[in-house]
């Protein structure tokens, strides 16, 4: 839950840098090109093997959308980022309470925090965090908000 002073909910922006938008690109790319590739190559082989002209149709029919999924995630999460860098203004998160949730594979917490900085009317939000001995009532976590939509990025 997210709850803000101005009514508005804010959004957390999940930062992606070029490198990462690239490597996303090209894991679209592959599975974009698993499927037709398979299917191209069993339907040039000689022995027109069934099994795997289904495989390729199958391949194709579920990498094409997941891949173009995967390619506009990339894009819109690069947007995303470029527009918070460009409007936002650093602020500051502070830890105000934890809540272990998981103990499974890592220690998950819901951390609720409150965002401020300079010309920043301050508000709180609630996440999922994996942490560790950083995470405690109390600490600062550097962000960077757009004060406008109150849309947010933890930068550590």
């Amino acid at each position: 839950m997210v709850t803000s002073s101005r009514g508005a909910e804010p959004i957390q922006v999940s930062t992606l840098n070029g490198v990462g938008a690239a490597l996303m690109r090209g894991l679209a790319a592959l599975i974009l090109l698993c499927g037709p590739v398979v299917l191209a190559i069993a339907a040039s082989s000689l022995t027109h093997s069934w099994v795997a002209l289904l495989a390729g149709a199958l391949a194709t029919v579920v990498g094409i959308p997941a891949g173009v999924a995967v390619w506009r995630l990339a894009g819109r999460n690069r947007a995303a980022t470029r527009r918070l860098e460009r409007v936002g203004i650093r602020a500051t998160a502070e830890i105000i309470a934890l809540t272990l949730v998981s103990s499974d594979e890592g220690h998950v917490y819901e951390v609720v925090m409150r965002l401020s900085g300079s010309g920043l009317v301050p508000f709180e939000v609630t996440q999922s965090r994996a942490g560790g001995t950083d995470l405690h009532v109390g600490a600062h976590l550097r962000a960077l908000v757009d004060p406008a939509d109150h849309s947010f990025a933890i930068l550590n």
